[in-house]
């Protein structure tokens, strides 16, 4: 086993594709990801929104002002019905609000899609907030709004961790798939059928190290996002170090699956390229589990990489999930991965002897 890890990391280290993949392909999705929906919600801190308002009446003015105290909200009042339109229509602002005699008009920019069901809940607040001022009707129901230690949850700070689940499966799914793939089609295991070699063992020492090398690029990758994007997370490391190591082997075990499949190559790689881009699209890496609908939460259920960004959410302090089923994931995880791992180098092996 010694001989075999050291061979697997002198090779590992050549190849520089592979090391790309593995310590590169993190953190750059997560510096890509993170700078657009920086420029998307205009902060690293929370969704700042600009909203144009025309009403002739001052008191309207000050009721709007004091309404948006604290909320991110930013009023630009405009001089005509005109210029509002034109501040929307050139994207300067998200929303129009016009108070003509006694009713509200909100007029919405489709183009700022990803947060028109928030502009719609502040419709409603703003309007009551208004209405409420100008009767000078005090609410019943007091919001007071408590500061936690571990920081406010950004857009940013959510896609993080499925930057990071996402990246480590495709890394580990292509690098195992890839690497078997090119032993089986250039006949390097044909070769070893004279030896005693055990095939489980064999790609256990291929597996290793590229299990240190996603544990070393997950753990860089959160530290950066923390750094670069103020996430402020509470992580649990010990408990962040040991999910990240189940997440790796099981995508580990995938990749061998996926060698078992087929000795050409291209067909490895356009089967492991169909599932990165269906866990991409299905899964609850780049937006809540909770606003999918219906057939989209029956597909997400079925992907490992959803439990794995779940489980990373825990391990960051942002998700809740209880303790038994974060423990019960962790160990599906471990035992499947090894197991595909053993079982598919063996039977790889097995293969290549017919």
């Amino acid at each position: 086993m010694k001989t075999f890890i050291g061979k697997s990391f002198r090779m590992f280290i050549r190849d520089r594709q592979a090391v790309l993949m593995f310590f590169v392909l993190p953190i750059l999705l997560m510096l890509i990801l993170g700078f657009v929906i920086e420029g998307l919600s205009g902060s690293t801190t929370g969704v700042n929104v600009k909203i144009a308002a025309f009403s002739s009446s001052s008191a309207i003015q000050n009721a709007m002002t004091k309404a948006s105290s604290g909320t991110g909200i930013e009023f630009v009042f405009a001089k005509s019905v005109d210029d509002l339109n034109d501040l929307l229509n050139s994207g300067k602002v998200q929303m129009g609000i016009i108070f003509d005699k006694d009713v509200f008009t909100f007029v919405y920019n489709q183009s700022f899609g990803q947060y028109n069901n928030y502009l719609k809940i502040l419709q409603d607040v703003i309007s009551s907030s208004v209405v409420n001022a100008l009767s000078n009707v005090k609410p019943y129901i007091q919001i007071k709004s408590l500061s936690v230690k571990s920081g406010n949850l950004t857009v940013i700070g959510f896609i993080v961790p499925g930057v990071v689940a996402i990246a480590i499966t495709i890394a580990g799914i292509f690098g195992m798939a890839i690497i078997a793939g090119n032993y089986r089609q250039n006949m390097v295991l044909k070769r070893l059928e004279v030896t005693p070699l055990n095939g489980g063992l064999f790609f256990f020492s291929l597996a290793i190290v590229r299990f240190i090398a996603s544990l070393i690029a997950a753990s860089v990758t959160v530290v950066l996002s923390e750094i670069i994007f103020s996430t402020s997370y509470s992580i649990n490391w010990p408990a962040f170090l040991i999910f990240i190591s189940g997440g790796v082997i099981l995508s580990l075990g995938i990749g061998v699956i996926f060698a078992l499949l087929s000795r050409d190559l291209w067909t490895i790689l356009n089967i492991s390229t169909i599932l990165s881009i269906t866990m991409m699209l299905f899964s609850d890496v780049f937006f809540p589990y909770s606003i999918m609908p219906p057939y989209m939460r029956i597909i997400s259920e079925m992907l490992p990489i959803s439990y794995f960004s779940q489980g990373l959410r825990y391990t960051l302090g942002i998700e809740a999930m209880h303790y038994q089923d974060f423990v019960i994931l962790t160990a599906v995880f471990i035992a499947g991965g090894l197991a595909m791992i053993f079982f598919g180098g063996m039977e790889i092996l097995k293969l290549e002897r017919k």
